[in-house]
């Protein structure tokens, strides 16, 4: 069986648009003037790292991915930001940060509470941990994935693959914080993207949450078939609109915890 593959940055920045919109929300809310040092953590092919660099150009700005691909794509859009390959649950460093940023990255990673716990550490005092995280767990999209999943051949095909999600509510997460940080803001925002056809609903998925489901199967015709059976169920989840475009609503959990 094949092992997980290497992320598709052409494939993640087809739905730029979508996936950076959360960003600019959540950079807008943190209320720092003047950050000498940031840090994003799982900052993809430089989307999000971006718009850090666009509201603080003055600020020493880093970028960081475990994913070989993603570092190099955002080495090549973003060359004047520096950019590291790095897993964010392995990090050594003695340095301090004024904002460390992380849009839709923490939901890949099992212990959530020692790396938020961490990153606290590596804030200076009055810093600010800046997270979005995806409420997919709670989608229809999410549902008919493992639905399918769970059916036929798929179920042994795919075993294992929706164990690469961890989400959680919003009170482990203000749990985790209000022990470390002095205050804390939390928000959640329903993004409603109006989407062509559902054929692009599971386009979009593609790179995110179906990811761990194709990484496993190990030809293009199953892929294709895999693909073909969830665009079954989403065309039932999600009903076409009188100009046949579909809305694929997409909730979004964020908080800031300045220390």
């Amino acid at each position: 069986m094949q092992t997980t593959k290497d992320w598709n940055p052409e494939l993640y920045l087809k739905f730029n648009e979508e996936r950076t919109q959360p960003a600019k929300d959540l950079a807008a809310r943190i209320n720092i003037e003047n950050p000498g040092k940031i840090m994003d953590v799982g900052c993809g092919p430089g989307n999000s790292t971006n718009i850090l660099s666009s509201r603080w150009p003055e600020s020493e700005l880093v970028g960081i991915d475990s994913s070989v691909s993603m570092i190099e794509s955002a080495m090549k859009n973003y060359p004047d930001i520096e950019w590291r390959i790095e897993d964010a649950t392995k990090m050594e460093t003695e340095e301090k940060y004024d904002i460390i940023f992380s849009n839709a990255t923490i939901q890949w990673i099992p212990d959530q509470k020692k790396l938020i716990s961490d990153l606290v550490g590596m804030l200076e005092t009055g810093g600010a941990l800046a997270v979005q995280v995806p409420m997919y767990h709670n989608m229809p999209a999410s549902h008919v994935i493992d639905g399918v999943s769970l059916t036929g051949r798929w179920k042994e095909l795919t075993s294992g693959a929706s164990d690469a999600f961890t989400f959680h509510s919003s009170d482990y997460y203000y749990h985790i914080l209000s022990s470390q940080v002095k205050s804390i803001n939390m928000w959640q925002t329903s993004y409603f993207h109006i989407m062509p056809s559902h054929e692009n609903i599971v386009e979009m998925l593609k790179s995110t949450g179906m990811r761990k489901f194709l990484d496993m199967l190990e030809t293009r015709e199953e892929k294709l078939e895999f693909e073909k059976d969830v665009l079954k169920e989403i065309k039932k989840a999600y009903s076409s609109q009188k100009d046949g475009n579909v809305l694929f609503p997409f909730k979004r959990l964020f908080f800031i915890g300045y220390k």
